[in-house]
């Protein structure tokens, strides 16, 4: 349906901030809302070719689970979150090209609600998924560094099984 794009831990962070309600309180950086083990293993990861071992994904599973089960939602529908963030980020890159050679405010108007309503669409679309669930797990992911990180994987994953 759209482009393959890697999203990292760190973008998620900053994306998070900057999904469709611009309502959101934006992080003050993207990095201190991971973990610093978040962080440096998605570097080492990076640094060895993606090669996990079975203990570092059994070690990340637990991590994940402890974080799915602190957090109230269910594993599905932070999957369906994390499903719905892929989409709401094309949505969005496509309409920020097209705004950025809009000078007329009207026309500007009208491409953002056009976006926005794309967006909605997009996650009412997903199976196991509200708005409001959209936006809840937005604000909790913001500031539980343990529930960015399951959703950083999940994307991660996600993009590696779009990409073969």
């Amino acid at each position: 349906m759209f482009a393959t794009r890697k999203i990292t831990a760190t973008a998620l962070a900053a994306l998070i901030a900057a999904l469709p309600a611009g309502h959101l309180a934006a992080q003050s950086s993207a990095v201190d809302a991971l973990p610093d083990s978040a962080v440096a293993g998605e570097e080492t990861e990076q640094a060895q070719g993606g090669a996990e071992t079975g203990a570092d994904i059994e070690a990340e599973t637990e991590t994940a689970e402890g974080a799915v089960e602190g957090s109230g939602f269910e594993i599905a529908t932070i999957e369906a979150f994390a499903a719905a963030v892929l989409d709401v980020t094309e949505i969005r890159d496509e309409y920020a090209g097209q705004l950025e050679g809009v000078s007329d405010e009207a026309e500007q108007r009208t491409l953002i609600e056009a976006a926005n309503a794309e967006m909605r669409t997009a996650i009412e679309e997903r199976e196991d998924l509200t708005v409001e669930e959209y936006m809840a797990i937005s604000r909790a992911a913001a500031e539980d560094e343990g529930l960015n990180a399951v959703i950083a994987q999940l994307l991660q994953q996600m993009q590696l099984d779009n990409a073969g």
